[in-house]
């Protein structure tokens, strides 16, 4: 039976006031809750599905509110950022997270008390020298190690067992802007850090083994957006400028399937793609209609889509971000750079109908959830209708 893209929608969260660049589900085995990074510098903490009312209380206690199915109020919120927040990653006990954005700087987060714990910023001379798209966790117990990509062309490697601000290893082998990184498993589960790729703007997707020192080098024929690795780590998905998302043999570079068509287009922004229904599905937002489509892995085939927001801010969405940026004071829009910023201000209102990330819940999408948010800055979790 061919999977199908689960359509129901069950929770909307509109709690950001500018586009959401980067979605992340809590870690395993409950994957209860979401952590988003948007453009008006905050990161918010949510449940990803709304409180059910059969949840258990004691005969004492009040009854929990009634199931809603749209949250304006997040749990948690975390600012320290003065620039967009573009990546997030989550520690496999869920107690820190790590954010990255466009003023340079990374930042290592308490959940609990929402206070920074360690922050690497242009202010050491070996930090990165511009914006950050991807920072992912790695290392013993998948936490102790950070791995950061930059536009400024370089990977770095933070020790966070150490108190060093500087990176244990800068890597510079791209020749443009690193947009995405993927940590290989190990053999007992977990990011060990070994192994991981980056993805680059020079149509690059480069493998390092940092036990051997090898890297392997895979050319793709536009600027790559999004990775992803499968559970066993065997193949690799790809998305590029080019309105085409692959699937690769990393062993042997062969391209296992391609999905493209049914109205997707990819050619101006990073969208971030995922696998879901148990690596059944590839499923990616849009860079103008406002849809996420599905393709079903082995065949190729659409399995369908659904519209996720409309080809346009609403006037009150619009509103919101003007004025979340009139609090930049003078002369910066967003919290960005003077006028310059307020261009980009701009110029990303004008990207109308953009789904630029989809998450899945559940390592290799084993879940029956997934969420997409964009430029309207809201997100949306979707599933089967069981929740």
């Amino acid at each position: 039976m061919a999977p199908t893209l689960p359509t129901t929608l069950l929770h909307t969260i509109s709690t950001h006031t500018a586009p959401i660049n980067a979605i992340s589900f809590s870690s395993p085995p409950s994957h209860t809750y979401l952590l988003t990074g948007s453009s008006d510098r905050s990161i918010h903490l949510t449940r990803a599905l709304p409180q059910s009312s059969s949840s258990s209380t004691s005969p004492n206690s009040p009854q929990p509110p009634p199931p809603t199915t749209t949250t304006t109020t997040p749990i948690a919120t975390y600012s320290a950022h003065a620039h967009p927040i573009l990546s997030l990653t989550i520690s496999p006990q869920n107690t820190t997270f790590a954010s990255s954005g466009g003023d340079r700087t990374l930042f290592l987060w308490d959940v609990s008390t929402t206070q920074t714990i360690r922050r690497f910023s242009p202010q050491t001379s070996s930090s990165h020298t511009a914006k950050i798209n991807a920072v992912t966790f790695a290392g013993d117990g998948g936490e102790s190690v950070l791995i950061s990509g930059s536009d400024d062309t370089t990977v770095r490697i933070w020790d966070l067992r150490s108190r060093s601000a500087s990176p244990v290893m800068t890597l510079s082998d791209a020749r443009d802007a690193i947009s995405c990184l993927a940590v290989a498993g190990s053999p007992s589960g977990g990011r060990s850090g070994a192994e991981f790729l980056s993805g680059s703007v020079d149509g690059r997707v480069r493998s390092y083994d940092l036990r051997t020192g090898h890297c392997t080098t895979d050319t793709f024929p536009s600027p790559v957006t999004c990775l992803r690795l499968t559970r066993d780590g065997r193949a690799m998905l790809v998305s590029t400028l080019d309105s085409r998302i692959r699937l690769m043999d990393r062993g042997t570079g062969q391209v296992l399937q391609s999905f493209s068509g049914d109205g997707y287009r990819n050619e101006e922004v990073r969208l971030k793609a995922a696998m879901g229904c148990r690596e059944e599905v590839v499923v990616v937002g849009s860079e103008g209609d406002g849809r996420v489509r599905g393709w079903e892995v082995v065949s190729g085939e659409g399995v369908g889509g659904v519209e996720v927001c409309g080809k346009g801010w609403t006037a009150a969405a619009a509103a919101a971000a003007a004025r979340a940026g009139k609090k930049g004071g003078k002369g910066r829009v967003g919290g960005g750079e003077g006028g310059e910023r307020g261009k980009e201000k701009e110029k990303e209102k004008e990207k109308v109908g953009v789904v630029s990330v989809v998450e899945w819940r559940g390592e290799g999408g084993l879940g029956d959830v997934w969420a997409a948010a964009g430029v309207d800055g809201k997100v949306r979790v979707y599933g089967d209708g069981a929740g």
